[in-house]
């Protein structure tokens, strides 16, 4: 298994945001994704950082792809953040990010323009992990062993007791229907806040049974387009509780059922959260 190019499907991902809006935009599309986050950070603030069973605030948060930093900062801003690290691939979405710490007037977030696989852990660092929008999926497939090099990295880098939180989405159903009916496309609109209108999805499954995305992009004021790809590991619960209780966590899966995200499930699949807290 290699698919590196992983690494480097969101190398130009909101660099347009960064770098073309006015300032006046560039804050309108900041709000609009940091509302985004929210539904993300009700279910933190209900299930992982509480006193009863969970962590006390303020945490020490890493995010592993966090791209613009929005929920980290949606954290410091309800005043639940001590620290944060997030690390982000993209040179574009790290731009950004900067550019949103200035307009919340955020401080607590450092953001690491690194691959995190490549950076040594420090021993026991963070009390709480976060991994959402399916980075697990697209790390999971980058080499042979970057699965068991991810759970170790987060293993050694949380606190005992400390907590990952994952957002995952069950592509076995759009993978059976790819396998069965070949190529499968879908258009996409985009809100009034984003610069892009439009955006052509198309899907297919590699041997390895992963599934890879392509996507064009169209910009909303011209015919100009943007490409990108990435493959995505696909788990059920099943899978993705059995792969970290055996690696020493104690799991527990969240169907997601709030509105915002049951909008962005793609195709009818499954999106879950999980809670894996280290033993």
């Amino acid at each position: 298994m290699n698919n590196l190019d992983n690494l480097k499907s969101y190398d130009n991902v909101e660099f347009v945001q960064g770098h073309e809006l006015s300032e006046q935009e560039l804050r309108n599309y900041c709000m609009m994704k940091l509302e985004s986050a929210k539904s993300n950070i009700n279910f933190l603030e209900q299930m992982v950082f509480n006193k009863q069973g969970g962590i006390s605030t303020p945490v020490s948060v890493c995010e592993i792809g966090g791209g613009n930093g929005k929920l980290l900062y949606y954290l410091e801003k309800k005043a639940l953040l001590k620290k944060g690290i997030n690390y982000e691939v993209s040179k574009s979405r790290c731009e950004l990010a900067q550019k949103f710490a200035q307009i919340l007037f955020c401080n607590k977030v450092d953001n690491i323009n690194k691959n995190f696989l490549e950076v040594k852990p420090e021993k026991e660092e963070f009390d709480c992990i976060i991994m959402v929008d399916i980075v697990m999926q697209l790390i999971s497939p980058l080499y042979n062993t970057a699965e068991k090099d991810a759970i170790a990295w987060i293993k050694q880098s949380l606190k005992k007791t400390g907590i990952l939180f994952l957002e995952i989405e069950d592509y076995s159903g759009i993978i059976e229907r790819v396998r069965k009916e070949g190529v499968f496309r879908r258009w996409e609109e985009f809100p009034p806040e984003d610069p892009f209108q439009y955006m052509l999805q198309k899907m297919s499954v590699d041997v390895d049974n992963n599934l890879v995305v392509e996507k064009w992009f169209i910009r909303r004021d011209s015919n100009e387009r943007e490409y990108f790809k990435n493959v995505i590991q696909s788990y059920t619960k099943h899978k993705i509780e059995e792969l970290f209780s055996r690696n020493g966590f104690d799991v527990t899966i969240h169907l997601c059922k709030d509105d915002l995200l049951f909008q962005s499930g793609r195709n009818g699949n499954e999106i879950f959260r999980v809670i894996a807290k280290k033993l």
